[in-house]
């Protein structure tokens, strides 16, 4: 279920979900938006960049599939035809790495949306503007329902036990729910305060994504690399130059990779800083934050490098 937006520690499906309450707030004076939107919008680009990079070691695990199934001599081929178990579900004898890939892009694309949707609902907040109850009923049943989806994904991926962490703080809405009038700063404080340890645990997920992709991409990499060794001097396959290309080429998008990934990791390392200063710019006397500066910073760069490899396909 998607978010209305303006854009694997075993882990139960359920330990993600939250307890959302309508937000009940009239019309106010606003609240540092400006920080909040900076937050919601470096998120969704750091956001993009982390899917952009699980679709690359989707591509990459399938095409050593691909290989390592072709290379098999009587390769038992029914182990990998689906088979119909009831209704619309189907199983395959055999779980090859690169679907166990897919559901994982899966539930983090899943995970994104109800943590974007998070950071969207604090925008609202902070904004003061008046949105209808249905608005804001739909995007906390939303944001619900994306961590229900999340959780049942991550059961799926049963090869890769630990790349969600146990434990998740889930979060919750109840302090965003009583926000009054006359204490709205001192109120959404409290709010983005609780909600700290769930944010936590996002970017300690991601984290954990971005050290499996890299392990992943270093694999297929080398995979890829002795294929082509084997090849060199066999008359049979294409000449020694479109060979060299091809070595030119997985060389320049393995280094794209990791430098995403670096990016990526210097990302959400600083997260939950930059939310822990959301809550603190709203303290009488708040000090310069420092770490949504970082933040958008670091998104910036996320970007760039997302644009490239969109560019280079």
């Amino acid at each position: 279920m998607k978010i209305p937006r303006t854009r694997n520690g075993a882990l139960s499906s359920s330990a993600f979900i939250p307890q959302l309450f309508l937000l009940s707030l009239t019309a106010c004076a606003s609240l540092r938006p400006g920080a909040f939107k900076s937050f919601e919008t470096s998120v969704a680009t750091a956001q993009k960049g982390i899917e952009t990079e699980m679709a690359r070691d989707v591509d990459w695990t399938r095409e050593a599939d691909v290989d390592a199934l072709a290379e098999t001599k009587n390769a038992p081929l029914s182990d990998h035809m689906l088979k119909e178990v009831k209704g619309y579900a189907w199983s395959t004898p055999v779980t090859v790495p690169h679907w166990e890939a897919r559901l994982t892009l899966r539930a983090l694309e899943e995970l994104n949306a109800a943590f974007g949707g998070y950071t969207t609902l604090l925008v609202q907040v902070a904004e003061g503007h008046p949105k209808e109850s249905e608005d804001r009923d739909a995007l906390a049943a939303a944001i619900t329902q994306s961590l229900r989806d999340a959780g049942a994904t991550i059961v799926q991926v049963k090869g890769r036990p630990n790349l969600f962490p146990a434990g998740a703080a889930a979060f919750s809405s109840e302090s965003l729910r009583n926000v009054k009038r006359s204490r709205r700063a001192k109120n959404l404080r409290s709010a983005v305060q609780e909600n700290q340890p769930w944010v936590e645990s996002y970017a300690t997920h991601c984290l954990t994504l971005l050290d499996l992709i890299r392990t992943d991409l270093k694999i297929a990499y080398a995979n890829r690399m002795d294929a082509i060794h084997a090849r060199w001097d066999d008359k049979r396959t294409p000449g020694r130059n479109t060979l060299a290309r091809s070595i030119f080429n997985l060389n320049a998008e393995y280094a794209d990779a990791m430098e995403t990934l670096n990016a990526l990791t210097l990302f959400y390392n600083n997260l939950p800083k930059a939310h822990h200063d959301l809550a603190e710019g709203l303290a009488r006397n708040a000090k310069p934050q420092n770490a949504l500066t970082d933040l958008a910073a670091f998104a910036t760069q996320v970007a760039r490098l997302t644009n490239e490899l969109e560019k280079s396909r």
